[in-house]
């Protein structure tokens, strides 16, 4: 391995949590690191394979990618949302032939092709890596919304470091310095080819079973979110209310609530009371928490949302 590569191992090795800044895409937001998030992504590097996290939804998998670009310094990460009608190609280029036709029709075609074809994320993501600066990280969200095609035409050019394009004389795009860092997730709603989960490092990220351990793990991750001016009982209380419904849900065959829902509510919560100084702001989230985290929590069609919220305990 470079001097480089190891100090970015370093670098990850060394993350208790994050504090992730607001930008264009994203709001800011807190991450707490686990060890066995630094474990994957660190065998993922010294791999040089992908990382394909699997886990609820919900549950945190896509932040993996916005931290690990927070550490590596390379900004937000490039992301790609999987789509059912998701082509193989779109990862790498596509070609706009929508645009090619009108300009045709105008007598003013590109030959080159080089005005129709529009770059696949993969593709910026190798044309960063070749420019030698901070690792990129490449996020493809839910890849288990694609066809088997996807997943397999994106192994092979991982590798082969390189891919043609057809339309620009079967120019070859190539990866020349260390490949980026892709991330990958799935919510396990189709099962994904056999061949492609053995060639990625793999992250199994779903929270625990039991009640307690549950309970404990929504707080530690509410409170790596330091921005949120939200006092240590509410998130607690919080968290009792999303483990009640979760619960509840499970026991009736609908859809589990979890983490992303228990930070939305803190976020609700903060931005309601944050004009406020204690001990009004405490009170006040304890009743909006009370007022609103049905509409949160309860998303089933034929879940009643009248439920009696958690009560604090003395």
């Amino acid at each position: 391995m470079t001097r480089a590569s190891v100090s970015i191992i370093e670098a990850i090795d060394a993350q208790t949590d994050s504090q992730l800044q607001a930008d264009s895409h994203f709001s800011a937001a807190g991450h707490k690191w686990s060890a066995c998030q630094k474990d994957a992504l660190i065998l993922a590097l010294a791999s040089r394979r992908p990382l394909l996290i699997r886990g609820e939804a919900g549950s945190g998998k896509s932040q993996i990618a916005r931290a690990a670009a927070h550490v590596l310094g390379s900004g937000t990460p490039l992301m790609e949302v999987i789509h059912p009608r998701f082509e193989a190609l779109d990862l790498l280029w596509r070609l706009d032939a929508v645009e090619r036709l009108a300009d045709a029709q105008l007598h003013r075609l590109d030959k080159t092709n080089k005005k129709y074809v529009k770059r696949g994320r993969l593709w910026d993501a190798i044309e960063l890596a070749n420019q030698g600066g901070p690792l990129p990280v490449l996020l493809i969200d839910e890849i288990d919304k694609a066809d088997s095609d996807v997943p397999n035409a994106l192994l092979d050019v991982l590798g082969n470091r390189s891919f043609s394009v057809p339309p620009l004389g079967h120019r070859t795009v190539r990866c020349t310095g260390q490949l980026p860092l892709i991330i990958i997730t799935t919510n396990e709603e189709r099962e994904l080819p056999a061949a492609f989960v053995r060639r990625c490092a793999v992250l199994n990220l779903n929270p625990p079973t039991d009640d307690h351990s549950l309970l404990t793990w929504l707080i530690e991750r509410g409170k790596a979110h330091q921005h949120l001016l939200v006092e240590n009982n509410i998130r607690k209380l919080a968290a009792e209310q999303v483990l009640s419904d979760r619960n509840a849900a499970i026991a009736t065959g609908h859809a589990k609530v979890g983490l992303a829902e228990y930070i939305d509510l803190l976020e609700a919560l903060h931005d309601l009371t944050c004009h406020l100084a204690e001990p009004a702001r405490n009170q006040q989230q304890i009743y909006w928490l009370e007022r609103l985290s049905a509409y949160a929590l309860i998303k089933g069609a034929d879940q009643s949302q009248q439920r009696p919220a958690v009560k604090r305990t003395a």
